[in-house]
């Protein structure tokens, strides 16, 4: 159940990062503003570290396998880098520059991890046998 939770919360911060640039101009018409800022942003990706370390972790202690974990420390890494680099970009508009890339590929990583957590603890023996839906 977590893991698809944090599946559904990379696969919105990547939807967040291609469409931002097409409604930037029209959320401060719908008083929706909040959705632009850089704590919003934020607050995102500290949620989905979180979601996907402490769901790893749950799995990770029924399937003893560490490739999730390489997945979810890659994606987070670029989200990071990209959002960095991305605030500092001069490119604004309807543009999408390397810097969105580089997010929407971290966030699809960060989405593997719960995919791959997901089908590795359903392939271990004591989720076979307890019926685990991790």
């Amino acid at each position: 159940m977590i893991d698809k939770v944090g599946m559904f919360s990379s696969v919105s911060c990547a939807i967040h990062c291609l469409v931002m640039p097409l409604v930037i101009t029209l959320l401060p018409v719908f008083g929706l503003s909040l959705f632009v800022s850089e704590t919003f942003e934020w607050c995102l990706l500290v949620f989905s570290a979180i979601l996907g370390v402490s769901s790893l972790c749950f799995g990770y202690r029924k399937h003893k396998s560490l490739k999730a974990f390489a997945f979810l420390s890659s994606g987070i890494m670029l989200i990071v880098i990209g959002r960095l680099q991305h605030s500092h970009s001069l490119v604004h508009g309807f543009e999408i520059d390397l810097f969105t890339v580089v997010l929407v590929i971290g966030s699809f990583l960060v989405a593997a991890s719960h995919y791959l957590n997901n089908k590795l603890c359903g392939s271990c023996k004591p989720c076979k046998s307890e019926g685990c839906n991790h």
